[in-house]
């Protein structure tokens, strides 16, 4: 079985070329690869936590917008957090 690193760069070399199921317009790939360059130039990159780093405390809503801290999830067990864009 692959790792992650390696399923994840089959998973860009397929979206990057254009062909089903992505279908990823040149347009759109050539304006992601500007926004990582212009966030990376930010220095952004840096500043991210690290692998093992421990986050800060925080309050979030979840997805039926009920305000839920990380500091009382942490009382259940390990916290796995993840973010969702919503729907289209």
């Amino acid at each position: 079985m692959s790792n992650l690193q390696n399923r994840l760069d089959e998973f860009k070399k397929a979206f990057e070329s254009g062909a089903p199921p992505y279908n990823a317009p040149r347009e759109a790939i050539e304006a992601m690869h500007r926004a990582t360059a212009e966030l990376k130039a930010t220095g952004i990159e840096n500043r991210a936590l690290k692998v093992g780093d421990r986050a800060p405390s925080f309050t979030l809503f979840n997805q039926d917008h009920v305000e839920v801290a990380s500091t009382n999830l942490l009382r259940e067990g390990p916290l796995v957090v993840s973010f969702f864009r919503g729907h289209w």
